[in-house]
């Protein structure tokens, strides 16, 4: 009957709403101890050894059964039970530029068969100019998609529609530029990747050239875009620094995609000098570069390319031991899986955090490892 009397007297603590969490807190605990001083009463009684023991267990569940109301009481003061949203209710959209680069359409690929995969809703859509790219990301946070993934050039030209995502309840990931605000971020210390691309054609130069020679360099470069100002930035200050001979930068161009690179090899093939180094910012460019010199036949043992992103057409021309000589590996494709574990954790309320890639030269002598 006491035990009746307790639990009807929970049960009023429990749903009162002039009462304070604390005081709920404070009575339960008094509750319980009379609920104990009870059983203890009843085992001086006279009770037999056997039956202290059954009230002795009574006692406990009934301190375990308060212990989870106050629980719960605990729970509903912090704001409620965390919710997670199933898989198949998640959509995620990824706003990027045209897939005019290998990597690139590589990646959409695997974010696409990893969603797949964990049973997400995965949308992209892949735009050349940046005001279509703007438009992508509106006509996303209007279908009220759980996440924006944006491959960010600039930030400051994303901030605006970043903010507008936001203020209607879409998570944003920026990737490779990050912009202050970002609900998640992933990308790379873009001088630091150039420094690597300029240590690996560092490493070639050292071993090919003696410290009172001059070789001529050319860069193959994408300066609309400020990380890529970046990463030619590194690899030219590494060049500068750790070539034993001297190096003169006599040409550069643009060369971001395949067709563009070819432009830029036919371009350097007249630029008046016998180029030794042609350094890039990525691989696409440079694989047209490749092309446009193997079509002409030039290239010879003191002529090189370096690149990034390893690009499968880059690491076939590696392994075929070609004047395309190296390649810094990103990781990007491999990543595609903790991208949208990134976005699903947003998407479930979670913090989003900010992660940074790292980055592995390939040559001839490891490039077996990477195909």
């Amino acid at each position: 009957m006491i035990n009746g009397f307790i639990k009807l007297l929970i049960k009023h603590i429990m749903s009162s709403k002039e009462r304070g969490y604390y005081m709920k807190k404070k009575l339960l605990t008094t509750i319980l101890s009379l609920s104990l001083g009870v059983s203890l009463l009843a085992g001086l009684a006279g009770c037999s050894s056997a039956a202290a023991s059954t009230t002795k267990a009574a006692a406990s569940a009934q301190t375990t059964a308060a212990e989870a109301t106050i629980a719960d009481a605990t729970t509903a003061a912090a704001g409620g039970a965390e919710t997670t949203k199933a898989n198949a209710d998640i959509t995620v959209a990824y706003v990027t530029g045209a897939l005019t680069t290998q990597i690139f359409r590589d990646q959409v690929q695997a974010l696409q068969a990893y969603s797949d995969q964990i049973g997400i809703k995965f949308l992209y859509t892949a735009e050349e100019e940046t005001s279509a790219q703007i438009t992508a990301c509106e006509n996303y946070i209007s279908m009220g998609v759980d996440v924006l993934m944006v491959h960010v050039g600039d930030a400051q030209t994303f901030t605006d529609i970043m903010k507008e995502a936001q203020a209607a309840g879409v998570k944003w990931f920026s990737y490779d530029t990050n912009i202050e605000g970002s609900d998640a971020y992933y990308g790379w210390k873009n001088y630091d990747l150039g420094y690597a691309i300029g240590k690996n054609a560092s490493e070639w130069v050292n071993k090919t050239f003696t410290a009172d020679e001059t070789i001529y360099a050319a860069s193959n470069n994408y300066p609309s875009l400020p990380f890529l100002i970046e990463r030619e930035q590194g690899y030219k200050d590494a060049i500068n620094e750790l070539c034993k001979c001297k190096v003169e930068w006599v040409t550069e161009a643009v060369g971001g995609t395949t067709d563009n690179g070819v432009t830029a090899g036919e371009n350097y093939l007249q630029c008046g000098y016998k180029l030794n180094l042609v350094v890039g910012i990525n691989d696409s460019g440079l694989v047209g570069v490749y092309q446009a010199f193997d079509a002409a036949g030039y290239g010879n043992d003191k002529v090189a390319i370096f690149g990034c992103d390893s690009d499968p057409e880059a690491l076939d021309a590696i392994a075929a031991d070609t004047i395309y000589r190296g390649t810094v590996n990103t990781g990007l494709v491999k990543l595609a899986p903790d991208f949208i574990n990134i976005c699903v954790d947003l998407a479930n309320g979670k913090e989003g955090g900010e992660h940074w890639g790292d980055f592995t030269a390939i040559t001839i002598d490891n490039v077996a490892d990477f195909q």
